[in-house]
């Protein structure tokens, strides 16, 4: 319970927005409406059945799995790419993070590689990865709840830029070079086999919650039980963090979406689709992109518009995304390096891939 309260108290996210809250109380009425509950019940029972999939070492287990079998230092980092990229669409890309910096360390000292430019990359791919399905980040839980988006509807906005992102994941590992490797000796984590597949098939139950094909309540319902009989301990280590600050940016927007000049503001910012859409990509650069998604769905219907403005602005400065912010705290736990300009270096290959990707934004809006 202490590393909860400590956890929670210690997310510097969650800091500015609780300040935010605060000053927006002498600006208007706090109505509870506001808080979206469809929204709140899908990420909490989201991340109670993550939070498993963690503490159960599932994906260690098949990565590491995977990650044997490559023969090349240029086939192990292609390898890992892909296994983030695809990873972060249905555990989002904060798992994805926690899970393969951490391995990527160890695989890179056995292979003599230098870890700084393959974690950055890991990372970019892991919130373009998120990007591709409606449950692989909570800005797309979220916009998928608020406009009411069926599953076929989702994947024709983000397939696009999924297929881009995955050449792009492709063709990065043309400028490692390729050396042969022994078998590599990695530790395979322990998986207990009649809790995984109960945890497997509890998921799918949980994931046709986010999916509206189930009602919400039977998801987390579901998700709670699997917690009890799996790991009654997993309750302390899931993220409440996330479903507090999502509350508070309900609440604010809220506040905001009720006071003219604010309300003028942004229904002029996002009268056209490429106006909501760089709103969603400067908005993102400055107060992240989880905000940004809610602020901008008070103002605007162009639902496609601000899902690329989000899901591109992902990319850029280290608050930009919140997996930017994990990936450079893992980096520096796992590395312990102090002067090697980690985020330096990681902020500037965003913010190249940030241009780029504006422009594959506008250009996708264009033709669709």
């Amino acid at each position: 319970m202490q590393t909860l309260i400590y956890k929670i108290l210690n997310d510097r996210t969650l800091w500015v927005t609780t300040a935010l809250f605060i000053i927006s109380l002498f600006f208007g009425n706090i109505q509870l409406q506001d808080i979206d509950m469809q929204t709140i019940l899908a990420l909490l029972s989201l991340m109670i059945v993550i939070n498993l999939y963690e503490e159960e070492g599932l994906l260690k287990y098949i990565a590491i799995s995977i990650i044997r079998k490559c023969q090349t230092t240029r086939q192990v980092q292609l390898t890992v790419f892909l296994l983030v990229f695809f990873s972060a669409m249905f555990l989002t890309n904060d798992v994805a993070i926690i899970t393969f910096i951490p391995i990527f360390v160890v695989i890179a000292q056995k292979i003599h590689v230098k870890a700084v430019l393959p974690i950055i990359l890991l990372t970019v791919f892991a919130n373009l990865g998120s990007s591709v399905t409606p449950f692989g980040n909570p800005q797309n839980i979220y916009l998928s709840s608020h406009y009411h988006l069926q599953i076929g509807s989702f994947f024709q906005m983000s397939l696009p830029l999924g297929l881009i992102s995955l050449m792009l994941v492709l063709l990065s590992s043309l400028f490692f070079r390729s050396e042969s490797l022994e078998q590599l000796t990695l530790d395979l984590p322990v998986i207990r086999t009649k809790q995984t597949i109960l945890l497997v098939v509890g998921s799918l139950v949980v994931l046709a919650g986010l999916l509206h094909l189930v009602p919400i309540m039977v998801s987390l319902l579901v998700s709670i039980v699997l917690t009890l009989i799996i790991n009654r301990k997993s309750f302390l280590h899931v993220d409440y963090g996330i479903i507090i600050l999502f509350i508070e940016l309900f609440l604010i927007v809220g506040v905001l979406s009720r006071i003219p000049m604010i309300v003028s503001l942004f229904k002029g910012l996002t009268q056209t689709v490429n106006g909501s859409f760089i709103s969603g990509v400067i908005l993102s650069q400055f107060i992240s992109n989880v905000p940004a998604a809610v602020l901008l769905s008070a103002f605007t219907n162009r639902v496609y518009a601000v899902y690329l403005g989000v899901s591109i602005g992902g990319l850029g400065t280290l608050i930009a995304s919140l997996a930017n912010l994990l990936a450079w705290r893992q980096y520096r736990r796992q590395v312990g390096e102090k002067n090697d300009n980690f985020s330096l270096r990681l902020m500037t290959i965003n913010l190249l891939l940030l241009i780029i990707f504006i422009l594959l934004g506008f250009l996708i809006l264009a033709i669709g």
